[in-house]
């Protein structure tokens, strides 16, 4: 899993969900300077979640990420102690019902700088109860960290510090994502589940208007044979794994940025042609093109950089040419 942006929204549609209650151990495994522990004063505490039935290794790789899930909340703070409450529920969902399930995790060194090695689990790493309440939980706790981000946008008054505070918080909720990765690798099925529950844009008239004016004339753009494979492939996958009618599309991004499990820090591709897709009922008829039998939408801020050229494709990347 490799996050590419060019511009980030984080959201989605959250059940709650809840392990059934156990009889468990008094005692709760703190760990050494652990980032997601906050003062006890500071946050309203409920009984701890069950231990997760997961292996030692898929253990280790998602304690990593929820630590450095929270040492970004707690550095966007500035001070003033807002994250408090979604730290403290990440490490009693996720962190301590781990910690129970393999106690010596706990005094596993963490350092921010840390990279954790990718793992690839499979359902022998983690069980599907297991897996349907993490995958439960990662959305939940990402949608709490998405509405901490709004709000503390609306109190600060330094752009500089709220932007710096914003890529904290989306860095934050794509560490979660990370952490949830091992439950997509050993059931594939849930990422198109989850996949299913992000809704469409609703359509306006302002939306279709922005639609219509990046929209070059129906037939003005043609494909080459590597483009061609290329959005086939794509959309392949983005319908075994989201679902959906979707339908392609390529616009301009004036940065582009991605950064995988493994990496400390994202790395910069800098503007360019990029593919995505929408879904079908989110974007007016009259824009959706049909190039060699592909819906498409095509979309640039000077139409004149599509009209009557043709998208081409070298090495995964796509470029324009006469």
């Amino acid at each position: 899993m490799r996050f590419l942006i060019s511009a980030i929204l984080i959201g989605g549609l959250v059940t709650a969900a809840h392990a059934a209650s156990l009889d468990l151990p008094r005692s709760t495994p703190i760990a050494r300077g652990e980032p997601c522990r906050v003062d006890d004063a500071a946050v309203e505490r409920t009984k701890p979640a069950a231990p997760m039935q997961i292996s030692r290794r898929a253990a280790v790789y998602v304690v990593q990420h929820v630590r450095k899930a929270c040492r970004l909340l707690a550095d966007a703070d500035d001070g003033r102690s807002r994250s408090d409450s979604v730290r403290d529920d990440l490490y009693r969902t996720l962190l301590v019902p781990i910690y129970r399930a393999h106690p010596d995790v706990v005094e596993q060194p963490f350092s921010p700088s840390a990279i954790p090695k990718v793992v690839s689990a499979t359902s022998r790493d983690i069980g599907r109860a297991a897996a349907n309440r993490l995958t439960i939980e990662v959305a939940r706790l990402q949608k709490s960290i998405v509405e901490l981000g709004g709000d503390g946008s609306d109190r600060s008054v330094d752009e500089s510090a709220a932007r710096k505070a914003a890529e904290a918080l989306i860095d934050a909720a794509i560490e979660l994502s990370f952490a949830g990765k091992i439950t997509f690798d050993a059931y594939p099925e849930l990422f198109a589940k989850e996949g299913d529950k992000v809704p469409a844009q609703p359509r306006t008239a302002e939306r279709d208007a922005d639609f219509r004016k990046g929209a070059p004339p129906l037939g003005s753009v043609k494909l080459s044979d590597a483009a061609l494979a290329l959005i086939q492939s794509f959309m392949r996958e983005v319908r075994r794994a989201a679902g959906g009618d979707r339908i392609a599309a390529i616009g301009w991004a004036h940065e582009q940025k991605s950064k995988g499990p493994g990496d400390a820090a994202w790395s910069s591709q800098g503007a360019g042609w990029i593919l995505g897709a929408y879904w079908k009922s989110e974007v007016p008829p009259d824009v959706i093109d049909t190039v060699r039998g592909v819906e498409i939408v095509f979309s640039a801020e000077d139409l004149s950089a599509l009209v009557g050229k043709t998208i081409d494709a070298t090495k995964q990347k796509l470029f324009v040419r006469d």
